[in-house]
């Protein structure tokens, strides 16, 4: 099967449930829950207060509820920096707990893979610890903050996790993947199904190293640790530009705050032009809000 036809390419582009993922993250779908939105590529992502049970240190599990069937549970694996969010300072990474700007479509997406059951787990390389440019205390409040903006758009992330050492543990190696599966069947008696779990993150295709990604592109990544990660760990994986809807914008990779300027720009664009020509108006609401809700969480 071609990685376009894969199951979990449809579940990402089209929004519809899995299968065997007909459940919420920790608890079986019962009567009087609506599930996922049946058109859920156009819901709004809400400026909301961030839950207070989100995990604010890494490798925290506590707040997960396992699965009441018993069952390996499957995992959503996202990169951070150009994945995720883009510093506010311009450095690769951010510098400190507050220096993050969360991505469009993001939210929203991972809102719907909770939804429909999935464990939602960063997983992100931050060298600049073990090499001291990057204290291990600002490491990690940088992505608490960002699993907090996400919380505050309706996104739930259940754990977190990152690489400081050049060791087993950093992406491409399994590591990280590895230490959450065996979190999981301590806790919950079965670990990650792999066969059902995902990674999405921007270092896919090396420039200068690998050949061209599968839509033709030429291979322009810094790195290819993302995709490196998925398939040594043995998960599906997909870039932020199909996972979360860029392509349709143009755009297909963001690493500054300048160029997630321009983007929210072209969104606002696409929803004002769909209002002139009165075309698909819920489609042209979910843009706005989209556009208002990142400028907003982001003080931009």
């Amino acid at each position: 099967m071609s990685r376009l036809g894969h199951p979990l390419a449809l579940l990402l582009a089209a929004c519809v449930p899995a299968p065997g993922l007909e459940g919420y993250g920790g608890r079986a779908l019962g009567e009087g829950d609506a599930g996922p939105a049946t058109d859920c590529c156009a819901c709004e992502a809400p400026d909301v207060a961030a839950p207070a049970d989100l995990p604010t240190v890494r490798q925290d599990l506590s707040t997960w509820t396992c699965r009441p069937d018993g069952a390996p549970q499957p995992v959503a694996f996202f990169d951070a920096d150009s994945t995720l969010r883009v510093s506010k300072s311009g450095s690769v990474t951010a510098d400190y707990p507050g220096d993050v700007n969360i991505l469009p479509f993001v939210a929203r997406k991972i809102a719907e893979l909770g939804e429909l059951g999935y464990l939602v787990a960063v997983v992100s390389n931050q060298g600049g610890v073990g090499s001291g440019h990057q204290s291990y205390e600002d490491a990690e409040g940088a992505l608490a903050f960002t699993v907090a903006q996400l919380g505050r758009l309706g996104a739930r992330v259940h754990y977190f996790d990152f690489a400081e050492a050049y060791d087993e543990f950093r992406k491409p190696q399994p590591g990280m993947g590895a230490r959450l599966d065996g979190m999981l069947t301590t806790r919950c008696g079965a670990g990650v199904d792999l066969a059902r779990s995902l990674m999405i993150g921007d270092s896919a295709y090396k420039k200068n190293v690998d050949g061209p990604s599968p839509d033709g592109r030429p291979a322009d990544d810094f790195s290819s640790s993302d995709r490196l990660f998925a398939q040594s760990f043995g998960v599906w994986f997909a870039e932020p530009l199909d996972a979360f809807g860029w392509r349709a914008f143009g755009v297909t990779n963001i690493a500054t705050e300048a160029e997630l300027y321009a983007f929210v720009d072209a969104i606002e664009a696409e929803a004002l032009r769909m209002d002139e020509a009165r075309e698909d108006p819920a489609r042209a609401l979910a843009l706005h809000r989209e556009a208002a809700a990142i400028r907003g969480v982001n003080g931009l």
